[in-house]
């Protein structure tokens, strides 16, 4: 898919508003998919609430480095702390609204701007190295997934 993109000056907008046309000679998945990505800025926050001992900490997303998940048992990974928590991965996933968050396991999510290198392990899985020191497991059901959200 080619995306061409140009910005025109609308003075009859009033402050603060944005308006986007998509334009495609049909609607494909790939239409769809930017028209959601669209969408869901307008309803992105940009930080995740985390209950942790009885009060909530607001985590900004882009601080957020990957979410791993033991049982019910959250930890999620941050720049500067880890936090623990009781949850499911698939409701964190379903927070985290932008595409820079990706399932890489069942029991892992990772944020791909602070993927550093992935290395092929045993058994067609991959490593993914991850800023702090982190590394976590690709399993080979979400390879072909990660492998295109990094236009490989």
């Amino acid at each position: 898919m080619k995306i061409n993109v140009n910005y025109q000056q609308n003075n009859i907008l009033s402050e603060g508003q944005i308006e986007v046309t998509v334009s495609a000679k049909q609607l494909s998945d790939d239409v769809q998919k930017l028209v959601n990505s669209i969408s869901d800025l307008d309803n992105h926050f940009g930080v995740v609430p985390l209950s942790i001992n009885d009060k909530v900490i607001m985590v900004p997303t882009e601080e957020i480095i990957a979410i791993e998940v033991y049982e019910n048992e959250l930890t999620v990974y941050t720049i500067t702390d880890n936090y623990q928590l009781k949850g499911k991965l698939k409701t964190m996933l379903q927070r985290l609204t932008n595409d820079d968050f990706l399932q890489i396991s069942k029991n892992a999510i990772i944020n791909l701007n602070y993927l550093l290198s992935l290395e092929a392990s045993f058994s067609g899985n991959m490593t993914a190295f991850l800023k702090n020191n982190l590394k976590m497991t690709v399993s080979r059901k979400y390879l072909s997934e990660l492998k295109e959200n990094l236009g490989m």
